[in-house]
Order: structure tokens, then C-alpha cells, then sequence
């Protein structure tokens, strides 16, 4: 019987150590902004990520645009942007719609992330995260923004708003 209760106390102490092990080995996410788009456009063209006049390390300032392509056969994609990482915003980031065709884009959903911080914004809720510019209605029956040209320009901008640049700031 005392073999039995030692041996008993053996198995405790291995599981007390693994889980300590386990608890010693934490997940950090790296501080990369990731923007990732579902969406819907009746004309394929480039998309952009910009964040303009954003602070670097080293004490300069720097814009910074990153493209991903919407090819001719494609109508539907999910889009994947991602910033260098430790790169923080931090006075405007906007989703150009490409400046090429008027189109509409519809956005089924925004996952946007920085370090633990994320958003999951789905199509009625985008224009709570984010604003448009002159170059762009949206049609809230259909929620599709519908890019337009004025003054002979083309420009749609979707542009994150201050709030959420200040929270991204604020992650540690």
C-alpha cells in the first residue's frame, strides 16, 4: 500500500511540471498591421494599403503604399495586406480602390489587426471604421460604395478613422 500512494504522488508531480512548462511558453503576436478584405468589385483593378506620414525608428517619416492585384477574370477575392512589422500608423491609413475605372466594390468583411488588437468588421458596419472621400458614395440598401470621378479626378479612398489609429497606437 505504501508502493501505491508513492507512486501516486509520482504521476502528480510530472503533471505539475508540465503544465508549468506550458504556461512558461506564451504566443506573442507580432505588432504588423494586417488588413485583410473580402470583397466584391465589378472592375478588377489594384488595390492599395497606405499609411502616409507614418514615424519610422530611426526618426524619419516615410508613406507607405503596398498593392495587391485584383486580375481581369477575377470579380471576388479576399485581399491581404500586411505592414512591415513594429511599423505603427500614425496619421492616416486608407484602402484605395485604384484610380483607373469608375467601379462598385462591395466589402463583405475587414478583419484588421495589430499585435492582440483586432477588429472583425463585417459590410454594414465598414463605414463605422472607416470614412470615404469625395470620390466615392455608398449605397446603404446595397452595401456597395460606388466610386465616382470630380472635377476630372479619380481617387476613392477608404479611410481608417482617427479612433481606431489611436488604439492601434496604444498597443503595447
Amino acid at each position: 500500500m505504501v508502493l501505491y500512494s508513492s507512486c501516486q504522488n509520482d504521476q502528480n508531480k510530472t503533471k505539475k511540471e508540465d503544465t508549468s512548462a506550458e504556461n512558461i511558453e506564451q504566443v506573442t503576436k507580432p505588432k504588423a498591421l494586417i488588413v485583410e478584405i473580402d470583397l466584391e468589385s465589378s472592375i478588377p483593378e489594384d488595390f492599395k494599403l497606405m499609411s502616409i506620414n507614418t514615424f519610422l525608428n530611426n526618426g524619419q517619416f516615410m508613406d507607405i503604399y503596398i498593392t495587391q492585384k485584383i486580375n481581369a477574370n477575377e470579380t471576388a477575392k479576399t485581399i491581404r495586406f500586411e505592414m512591415p512589422e513594429n511599423i505603427t500608423p500614425d496619421n492616416f491609413v486608407g484602402i484605395s480602390f485604384g484610380t483607373k475605372s469608375i467601379k462598385e466594390v462591395k466589402i463583405n468583411n475587414i478583419n484588421l489587426s495589430f499585435g492582440d488588437l483586432n477588429y472583425n468588421i463585417q459590410s454594414e458596419a465598414v463605414l463605422d471604421y472607416f470614412r470615404t472621400n469625395k470620390y466615392m458614395d455608398y449605397d446603404e440598401t446595397l452595401n456597395v460604395f460606388k466610386t465616382k470621378q470630380v472635377e476630372g479626378k479619380h481617387n476613392p479612398i477608404l479611410m481608417l478613422r482617427q479612433l481606431y489609429i489611436d488604439k492601434i497606437q496604444e498597443v503595447k
